[in-house]
């Protein structure tokens, strides 16, 4: 797999969410369900920018690795 699929993969599990979560939220009462749904996005979106992140610094390294062995 590429870098690329392999992002794509993990984002696309990050904002589809677990089973657990989900079954969580539609057991709760109807009128807390709004709530729970807003902080599970939100929950959703700081994992996928911690992704975002941590992949860009590891590329970051990576690209100063290759340029420190050329020198």
């Amino acid at each position: 797999m590429t870098i690329s699929a392999n992002f794509n993969a993990a984002a696309s599990s990050i904002l589809a969410g677990s089973k657990a979560s989900n079954a969580m939220i539609a057991a709760a009462p109807e009128d807390q369900r709004p709530f729970l749904q807003a902080q599970e996005q939100m929950q959703r979106e700081a994992k996928l920018v911690e992704l975002i992140s941590t992949s860009m610094k590891k590329l970051d390294s990576m690209q100063s690795a290759i340029i420190g062995n050329m020198r």
